[in-house]
């Protein structure tokens, strides 16, 4: 291959493994291309604290093994790289010990010879960041990074970027499994390895990290391809009903940023002020103009959840109209009934009024048009489950027994679905950490096992 044809093809198997098991035509179509690559995200932010902090699993394991298993066989029949990043939802260490569990189970059912496999753990101790507190400042989060934080934080990761799956690739691995890291990085890492540009294989994994999102229709648990070529990258979706167009490509590169010019990442960032989209025909998109910019200093982001305390649900239904107009003093006497039985202790209640502003809260335009039907859900959260129960079942009591303006009847005004308190499997939890950390070496925050694996 010259200088001048050099092409990279990663096929991103589904936006999200294991979120349920993506479809097996359009990713044997993704796999008859022989990628050098098959890649899945597993994980992100988006599914909330509570994985992270608690250690709970985000998806079922039958579907995970689904999904790994599919990827295994594909990227074997076509000598391929196999790619996963934040394995688990929140990356956390267990995670990817689950996941090289599954891979090794998978390929020696299957008799799939040698396999190297390399692990790259992300997942940070308390310890490590309080050394690192001079190092660190706010990203999202509306405070400092301090060990009052560090007190309140359950588990923590970093976001690697594209420097653990290059060692894990300098050092042989058939099958890369990382904990918490950036979507594009992930799928940008292969290519980079090879000598392609920074800045078109990590747009190139920008664009196929959610899979078919980045098309048209974004008809789900479908694969996507991307190929970095010396001069910009290809996009092209496997399903034959799906199609990529300049729209469909550019309005996925701006999914989930605030500037449509730079995306930053460990160690520097994506410049697009000069991109260029054009059709390459009806399916696929061309892309170029993306440049890499390197910063002076290497920072993490660092995702943090601690937990808040047991969680305990109450839903309940009101129809009189009296009762609809009157929720907000039902709810405030619900609360006062709490404070009065149980004081003011560490407890938090917090209602959302299906039907009025659930969604958008004060932000909601029609708070005030008429609705014939409402539903409260009501989350207690106390330090331990016995008072968030006892709280719960204060606020069933006090939706029956609501005294409101315009009531005639003497019985209660509400609708209970369940007679009893919800009990989650998962205690409360919020995010404590959405932190940058300066690094002065990108392995500083992770580290790279490598195993071989006989079947």
């Amino acid at each position: 291959m010259s200088a001048t044809d050099r092409q990279i093809s990663v096929l991103c198997a589904s936006g999200s493994l294991g979120l349920t098991p993506f479809h097996e035509e359009s990713f044997s179509e993704g796999i008859s291309r022989r990628p050098h690559v098959v890649a899945a995200d597993a994980g992100s932010g988006d599914i909330g604290p509570s994985y992270l902090g608690s250690g709970h699993w985000y998806n079922p394991e039958a579907w995970e093994a689904h999904d790994l298993g599919l990827m295994l066989e594909g990227a074997r029949s076509c000598d391929a790289k196999v790619i996963v990043g934040s394995a688990g939802g929140a990356g956390l260490d267990q995670a990817v010990d689950r996941y090289f569990d599954i891979v090794t189970k998978v390929a020696r059912h299957r008799g799939m010879g040698k396999l190297t496999v390399a692990r790259i753990y992300s997942e940070l101790t308390l310890d490590w960041l309080a050394s690192r507190l001079e190092r660190s400042e706010s990203l999202g989060a509306p405070w400092p990074l301090t060990s009052d934080v560090l007190a309140q934080t359950s588990r923590a990761v970093a976001m690697v970027g594209v420097e653990p799956y290059l060692q894990a690739l300098e050092d042989g691995a058939d099958v890369i499994i990382a904990g918490r890291s950036c979507d594009d990085a992930l799928f940008a890492a292969f290519p980079i390895w090879k000598g392609m540009d920074w800045g078109y294989s990590l747009h190139m994994g920008k664009c196929i990290e959610c899979g078919p999102l980045v098309a048209d229709p974004p008809l789900q648990r479908e694969s996507v391809i991307g190929t970095v070529l010396d001069d910009g990258f290809l996009v092209e979706p496997m399903h034959p009903g799906m199609r990529c167009t300049v729209a469909s490509v550019a309005g996925h590169t701006l999914y989930e940023r605030m500037d449509p010019y730079r995306q930053a990442g460990p160690g520097g960032e994506l410049d697009l002020s000069a991109v260029a989209y054009m059709p390459v025909n009806s399916r696929v998109v061309k892309v170029t103009g993306s440049q890499w910019l390197p910063a002076r200093e290497y920072r993490v982001k660092v995702e943090g959840s601690g937990r808040v305390g047991a969680c305990r649900l109450i839903i309940f239904a009101l129809r009189d109209p009296e009762a609809i107009a009157h929720v907000d003093d039902i709810i405030s006497d619900i609360r006062s009934e709490v404070r009065r039985v149980v004081g003011e202790a560490d407890w938090q209640i917090h209602f959302s009024v299906f039907g009025r502003d659930a969604i958008l809260g004060s932000r909601e335009p029609q708070r005030e048009a008429p609705v014939h039907e409402i539903a409260v859900l009501a989350e207690a959260i106390a330090p331990d489950e016995a008072l968030a129960t006892q709280i719960a079942k204060l606020i069933k009591y006090g939706s029956l027994r609501a005294h409101y303006g315009g009531r005639f009847g003497k019985g209660g005004g509400a609708a209970l679905p369940h007679d009893e308190v919800l009990s989650p499997q998962q205690d409360s939890y919020r995010w404590t950490i959405d932190h940058l950390v300066t690094l002065t070496d990108p392995m500083e925050c992770c580290r790279v096992e490598v195993e071989v694996v006989e079947s």
